[in-house]
């Protein structure tokens, strides 16, 4: 009697990576791994059946394929290296700035949205692989040179994201850079996209199936002194397809945050006189409405993904003190909210998060005694407001800070 040995593709070796397409729905290439608790894609493909009667006791007669589309999860602790990744897929509005800017110059022309070349008016201190700052402000941006040819520089993976008027500042700066995600507000309101890598051992020669057009619709943030900071991040994109080379397992050395290092502002930043110290779990929702749309174009795959209103909600627990937290929402006072952490390094090791609702109405209070103690549980929206708008301008619910030494996204 012959025995039969199977294989196994071992759950640990499972990983997933993300890559910012520079053509919508085109797949590329992980530009980084993003070590995951769960790795949960769900292929969506409707199935319509004929049931026409025939004259025969039979029911259906034949199944033909519809509409195609994914959803994927994944969550788990968060790197502040990676997801910013998911921030610029939500939010759309990004600026960027580095540290100790030098050689600084000028570009000779306006630097209009989608550029990828520019002249220097000086390129003294610069090279082809250049870390450039261009602008400033809310709509700076910091591009990797990938070409410079006399005073003619290329950043072909960063096109502009807002346009550059007059003869717009370069310098060339290190980290740490600061990262800004706002609702974008301008053009079509369309964040970029991402294709998301799963390497799961078993799709096509290269074991990896891809999913091109991700469009992210939700990341909760959790919080909790007693365990990591947290997220669970979901959204729509294309079906799989067969990753077309062998694609790259990126793994920074950044880890990451426990919630007992988050700091909490409420009426203002998280410190000085607004700051509290009495939360004693937060969570965060950026949600995003996606929806696909099917249209007679000859395809299965949505003709769109598109991205409506963003909104921002939370909630947070705290030991009651006294009964501000009720008052807060009786009188509809709106304060402004901050949570904020930080590794307290500097330099290039330097890495921090803060979320900014400058207007934030409570929507509940409940006043709770299951620990042992009297503790408030109370719920939140960001109401949309002009401070935490970017770039893009208008208004924006909230905005999210990001520092550590990644260039850009």
């Amino acid at each position: 009697m012959s025995t039969q040995v199977g294989l196994v593709k071992p759950v640990a070796l499972e990983w997933l990576g993300i890559g910012r397409e520079l053509v919508k729905a085109t797949a590329v290439t992980p530009a980084v791994t993003i070590p995951a608790d769960k790795i949960e894609p769900d292929e969506k493909y409707s199935l319509l059946e004929d049931k026409a009667m025939r004259g025969v006791m039979g029911s259906l007669f034949s199944v033909i394929g519809g509409t195609q589309s994914a959803d994927i999860s994944f969550g788990g602790p968060v790197y502040l290296d990676t997801i910013g990744h998911i921030m610029l897929n939500l939010f759309g509005d990004y600026s960027t700035t580095g540290s100790t800017p030098t050689n600084a110059t000028t570009f000779t022309t306006p630097l209009a949205a989608g550029a990828t070349t520019g002249t220097l008016t000086s390129p003294t201190g610069y090279t082809s692989s250049s870390v450039v700052q261009i602008g400033t402000g809310a709509t700076a941006q910091v591009v990797r040179f990938t070409g410079l040819t006399g005073s003619v520089a290329t950043w072909a993976n960063d096109p502009i994201r807002f346009a550059q008027t007059g003869t717009p500042a370069a310098a060339t700066v290190v980290a740490p850079f600061t990262h800004v995600f706002a609702l974008l507000n301008t053009g079509d309101g369309q964040p970029p996209t991402h294709t998301i890598t799963h390497y799961n051992g078993l799709t096509g020669s290269f074991l990896a199936a891809q999913y091109a057009y991700f469009c992210a619709s939700g990341c909760s943030f959790t919080m909790d002194p007693d365990k990591l900071f947290t997220h669970d991040t979901k959204g729509m994109s294309y079906i799989q397809q067969a990753a077309a080379g062998a694609p790259t397992n990126s793994i920074s050395s950044v880890q990451p945050f426990p919630g007992w290092q988050f700091l909490v502002g409420i009426g203002g930043p998280a410190t000085g006189g607004t700051q509290v110290f009495d939360v004693a779990s937060l969570g965060v929702d950026v949600n995003r409405e996606v929806k696909g749309r099917w249209t007679a174009s000859g395809q299965q795959a949505a003709y769109v993904f598109p991205r409506n209103a963003l909104e921002i909600s939370g909630k947070f627990t705290q030991v009651a003190q006294s009964e501000a937290p009720m008052q807060k929402l009786l009188q509809n006072t709106q304060p402004a909210l901050q949570f904020t952490a930080t590794n307290g390094l500097a330099g290039a090791s330097l890495l921090s998060i803060t979320f900014d609702l400058a207007k934030a109405a409570v929507e509940t209070v409940k006043l709770a005694s299951g620990n042992g103690e009297f503790e408030y549980e109370s719920t939140f929206k960001g109401v949309d407001n002009a401070t935490n708008a970017g770039g893009s301008g208008a208004l924006s619910p909230g905005k999210v800070t990001i520092v550590n030494a990644i260039p850009t996204y």
